[in-house]
């Protein structure tokens, strides 16, 4: 059986589907945000109305375990403009 590395580049498909999986959970709020997850493992969701961010506040737990469980997040932040409204833990020890 012969074995191929993985490249930067199917480690970033792998990430992208990871992302488009978690949107797909929270169909009526993340399809029209703007996410990213960076290198210290934090999941930024830029919210274009702040209905969406309370939508999102409202499901926080579910968002927090399903970011963790399939993007391996340590941590959420929620943007609304330029403004940081909520960083939070998505696991606690």
């Amino acid at each position: 059986m012969v074995l191929t590395e993985i490249n930067v580049d199917d480690l970033n498909k792998l990430m992208h589907l990871r992302i488009e999986r978690l949107i797909h959970l929270f169909a009526s709020s993340l399809p029209s945000c703007l996410i990213h997850i960076d290198s210290e493992h934090t999941l930024s969701v830029h919210c274009p109305h702040s209905e969406i961010v309370d939508d999102l506040l409202d499901e926080l737990e579910d968002l927090c375990n399903h970011a963790w469980l399939i993007l391996g997040a340590s941590k959420i932040a929620l943007y609304f403009g330029q403004e940081e409204i909520l960083s939070t833990n998505t696991y606690y020890r």
